[in-house]
C-alpha cells in the first residue's frame, strides 16, 4: 500500500483515485519512527529561530549540556543553561502563533542546567560562552 502511494505522490487525481480505492487504509510510516524511536531508545528536542525550526536526535536520559553538544562541541563546552518548554504547553498555550510570550506567561518556560535531564519533545535554547580555543 504504501509504495502505491509514493508512485502516486506527485499527481493529485491519481493520489486522491488511489485512496479512494483501498478505504479505511492509511500509512503507518509515522507509528514505525515512534516505534523505531522507542526500540533504538531515542528521543529528540527542538530548537527553534526566526528562520528555521530543526528537530534533533539523542539518546533518551541524556543532559542538557550532552544535547546540545549534538549540535555543535562549543555550545557543549561552554553550556551555561538551558532555557526550556515542553511540545506540548507550547501547543496547548501558544495558539497557533510562533511566539513563546503566552508560555512564558503561563510559567511554563523555565531554566535548568547542567544536571537537567532532556524530555521528549522539549523545546530548547541553549545558552553558552566559548572564550578561548579548546584545551588540548
Amino acid at each position: 500500500w504504501e509504495q502505491g502511494l509514493w508512485r502516486v505522490k506527485d499527481d493529485p487525481v491519481a493520489k486522491e483515485a488511489y485512496l479512494a480505492e483501498t478505504p479505511g487504509c492509511k500509512s503507518v510510516l509515522p507509528r514505525i519512527v515512534k516505534v523505531g524511536y522507542n526500540v533504538l531508545n531515542l528521543q529528540y528536542f527542538f530548537t527553534a529561530g526566526d528562520t528555521e525550526v530543526r528537530c534533533w536526535t539523542i539518546p533518551a536520559g541524556v543532559c542538557a549540556p550532552e544535547a546540545a553538544g549534538v549540535i555543535h562541541s562549543d555550545i557543549e563546552r561552554g553550556f551555561i543553561k538551558a532555557e526550556v518548554c515542553s511540545f506540548e504547553d507550547f501547543k496547548t498555550l501558544s495558539n497557533g502563533q510562533k511566539s513563546m510570550a503566552a508560555v512564558k506567561a503561563a510559567g511554563k518556560y523555565r531554566q535548568e542546567g547542567r544536571n537537567y535531564v532532556m524530555q521528549d519533545g522539549d523545546i530548547v535554547h541553549f545558552m553558552f560562552n566559548v572564550t578561548a580555543a579548546k584545551k588540548k
